[in-house]
């Protein structure tokens, strides 16, 4: 018999019942699942302690707790675990200096950094200079404009100033302005002052938010310049450093005739003395003025200068434009002659600025317009209200202290735009709001207050002059960096969590915000549409976590099992095919004891060579790699290859002593068959319904942990790091799964070649054997898929949520799962033809 070899050397009877081809793949399927599940259990374990250490590593912020004072939670915050960038610049205040101090006295604090927002500030009122016109009469006219990135608005009046030629004057000009600039234009600096814009300044402690920053903030502590006006205190400010001012002047020139004897004529027609006039005689005033704007130009240059390019939040530099009109700077007391007038009441009063009231509806976050800005028509989308720092009348201060910044110098905190962890509710930020469908256009706020994004502190004061500018509860939150942690482990989270605590019990609001990350969420802003702005997510790194420990483990669930199914399958196949060999030797007189020791023998040479080989393999990896564990791994895999060799010995064994039910004599021939051969196909099918599941539950909760991780800046890189276990994993299973197919396939019309054999030999062509045939399979096929499609969407929406949008991926996939196997019967089908048919033979005969 084919399957019966008997080779006799002396007495010894050497007898294998195997074909030797079904053996070496047996052999070698053996020696890679002895290689790939052990190389996959150290890689599953290397890539969780990868994972670990990125969270340990990256996770961790600058701060780890957020004190701030009772019930100080936003509606967002409650709902969805979201705050908002620079969320700090804006607050009432609450805790006092002797509460933050209490805090910075702890042993266990290594920093407690507080911040104070004081509210949008402008800077010291200063004048530009444009270049001298000396051959001409010029008519000056300024217009500002400011932008939110996507629309631009026209903000204050037209200035207007005329310079006329004058030898009766000792500067050489006779001026003619508007009331606004009287005081400080002239013709040899023909000079304007520009509206104010407001920036957020914050009050922190220069030592610990040195700490905190690594950054040096001692300019703070300088004493000033020690140049003000009587009764004024300077308040040392730093400007931060890449800020600028959403500001352009638009500048028309234009040259106007009026000779000596004209000008002769107009000062005889208005007293003499055109300032005078201004000042006493508003309706003669006015009509001089509109006298001026009658006169024809005799030529015209417009110019734009932009203040956003040189100009910082709280400047202190002299500007003026070049011949040319572009702005430069100049120190102020540089010696050089240029003029600049300075105003000591800037900062009489500022704005309280509120947070935006968001709407969170079923599409996310939206934001309604307050208002609209009188003068400007700019879109107010947060309540602000005015106050004042004293109160004076004229020149003098009636009420309160003067104050007045001194710009002390810039600051700039390196805050990487791809931070991983991020410092919830800080007041660095410097993440760009943009346009969702328009990543260029980005969005800004303008110079009037009232703008919906919350900018990072464009001014930072010290928290020395906190108490007098807002007084006995200024400090909106205390930052409080926790001591004696590295990183972000469970450790550090148990230490983090008992002291927030202790916090909560002394009556603070607390935020742990150690393991958060940045995410971008789109907003829907009245006016302008949809935006993208950066937020935080808190608790990041356990939600990666978390994510990670799910898809792990089922990946490993499933690559075990489906190794598992395709060793079941092959032991099961391997029995049967060698019982009536067996039953021979039965009948020559051996005994069954006998028999179970061949059995024994071969399958020990079946198993021992390819754990011997991938033992030798594994020992070299382990030395190499100092893993000792895939050496444990492979022990521990064989012994239970043998356990289940056994059991599967067991239960085929009296499986077949049973009586074999009869096949069904309803239905089509195709379903007939199928349930005829059903024992056979058993095993397939559970191989299609196991492939169905990878590929449809796995895939769509890789696509869930996916999303879910990767919301977060730290969820991307993480992901990012790991995504090639995932790939070459799934690879793996996909592999294993099509290779246990083609095995069962295989097995399966080997089994019925007689069947095929007979059917060509009574006339049926190829056409008929492939549909005869391949009608099973799809009937099996589609049912096993069926199946695994009903299990993965009920498994998905119990344990994960609603299918909801992915459903069309779970028919594609579906449909290309039932089309691969199709294609893959085809050719496992063409084999088997070719081997117990002459079609293609004949074919190429004629």
């Amino acid at each position: 018999m084919e399957n019966l070899s008997i080779l006799l050397a002396g007495d010894l009877v050497r007898i294998r019942l195997t074909q030797k081809g079904k053996r070496i793949q047996m052999m070698l399927v053996l020696l890679i699942i002895f290689l790939l599940i052990p190389f996959s259990i150290h890689s599953l374990s290397d890539a969780s302690k990868t994972v670990e250490q990125e969270i340990y590593d990256f996770a961790r912020g600058s701060y780890d707790l957020l004190l701030r004072p009772p019930d100080s939670r936003t509606d967002v915050e409650e709902d969805l675990g979201l705050v908002e960038e620079n969320y700090l610049g804006i607050g009432d205040g609450g805790i006092t200096v002797e509460e933050w101090q209490n805090v910075l006295e702890r042993d266990d604090v290594e920093v407690a950094a507080p911040v104070a927002a004081l509210g949008l500030y402008t800077a010291n009122g200063i004048t530009y200079s444009l270049p001298e016109r000396e051959d001409a009469t010029i008519r000056y006219q300024v217009e500002y404009t400011t932008t939110d990135g996507l629309h631009t608005y026209e903000i204050g009046d037209t200035l207007t100033a005329y310079t006329i030629p004058d030898e009766e004057e000792s500067h050489g000009y006779t001026e003619i302005v508007e009331r606004s600039l009287a005081g400080f234009f002239n013709g040899s600096y023909p000079s304007f002052d520009f509206p104010p814009t407001y920036h957020q300044v914050v009050a922190i402690d220069v030592d610990e938010e040195e700490k905190l920053t690594g950054e040096d903030f001692a300019l703070l502590n300088s004493g000033g310049s020690g140049i003000t006006a009587e009764g004024f205190q300077e308040v040392s400010i730093l400007s931060l450093e890449d800020a600028k001012l959403p500001l352009k002047a638009h500048i028309q020139l234009d040259t106007l005739e009026i000779t000596q004897s004209e000008l002769q004529a107009m000062k005889e027609e208005y007293g003499g003395n055109f300032i005078s006039v201004m000042y006493n005689d508003e309706q003669l005033y006015q009509q001089l003025m509109q006298d001026m704007r009658d006169k024809e130009s005799l030529t015209s240059n417009e110019y734009e200068l932009d203040f956003s390019e040189i100009v910082s939040p709280f400047y202190a530099n002299l500007l003026y434009a070049d011949e040319n009109y572009q702005f430069k700077l100049d120190e102020i007391g540089s010696g050089n002659g240029r003029f600049m007038a300075i105003s000591h009441y800037s900062q009489e009063t500022f704005y309280d600025v509120h947070p935006v009231d968001y709407q969170i509806t079923d599409e996310g976050l939206a934001i309604d317009q307050q208002g609209v800005d009188e003068s400007s028509g700019i879109p107010i989308y947060r309540n602000i209200e005015e106050k004042s720092n004293y109160v004076r009348e004229d020149w003098e201060i009636v009420e309160g202290e003067g104050i007045q910044f001194y710009h002390a110098g810039n600051f700039d905190v390196d805050t990487n735009n791809e931070a991983l962890a991020a410092s919830p509710l800080g007041i660095y930020g410097i993440h760009e709001t943009y346009l969702a469908d328009e990543r260029d256009t980005q969005i800004q706020p303008t110079a009037v207050p009232g703008s919906f994004i919350t900018t990072p502190a464009r001014g930072l004061v010290s928290m020395e002059w906190v108490e007098q500018l807002k007084g006995e509860e200024p400090i909106d939150a205390i930052r409080v960096r926790v001591a004696g942690i590295d990183g972000y482990d469970q450790a550090a989270a148990d230490k983090i969590k008992d002291m927030a605590q202790e916090f909560e019990e002394q009556g603070f609001t607390v935020d742990i915000v150690a393991g958060a990350s940045h995410q971008w969420l789109t907003i829907d802003v009245e006016g302008i549409g949809d935006v993208v702005q950066p937020w935080t997510t808190l608790g990041a790194a356990d939600t990666i976590l978390q994510s990670w420990d799910v898809v792990s483990l089922t990946l490993t669930l499933l690559f075990t099992l489906v190794s598992m199914i395709y060793l079941i399958f092959s032991f099961a196949h391997l029995i049967k095919s060698r019982q009536s060999e067996e039953a021979l030797l039965q009948s020559f007189g051996w005994l069954k004891q006998d028999i179970r020791k061949l059995r024994l023998k071969e399958w020990s040479e079946m198993v021992g060579l390819p754990f011997v080989v991938a033992f030798l393999v594994l020992v070299t990896m382990s030395i190499v790699l100092e893993v000792p564990s895939l050496v444990i791994s492979l022990g521990i895999l064989c012994l239970t290859i043998i356990v289940l060799m056994a059991i599967v010995t067991v239960f085929v064994t009296k499986s077949q002593d049973k009586p074999q039910r009869q096949g069904v004599r309803k239905g089509g021939i195709t379903w007939q068959n199928a349930w005829y051969y059903r024992r056979m196909v058993i095993f397939s099918m559970l191989q299609v319904w196991i492939m169905t599941v990878v590929s449809l539950f796995l895939t769509l909760m890789l696509e869930q942990e996916h999303s879910r991780t990767t919301e977060t800046t730290l969820g991307v890189y993480v992901h990012g790091e790991m995504e090639w276990f995932y790939v070459v994993l799934l690879v793996i299973l996909y592999t294993l799964t099509v290779f246990t197919l083609v095995e069962t396939l295989v097995t399966l019309w080997r089994q019925r070649s007689h069947e095929m054999t007979l059917f060509h030999h009574i006339g049926w062509n190829q056409k008929q054997l492939y549909t005869f045939y391949l009608r099973e399979v799809a009937l099996w096929n589609g049912f096993s898929i069926l199946i695994g499609v009903m299990i993965s969407v009920i498994a998905y929406q119990q344990l994960i949520g609603q299918v909801g949008d992915q459903l069309w991926p779970v028919v594609l996939i579906s449909l290309f799962l039932f089309l691969g196997i199709m294609v893959v019967s085809s050719v496992v089908l063409t084999s088997i033809l070719r081997r117990f048919t002459k079609y293609w033979y004949k074919k190429k005969v004629a």
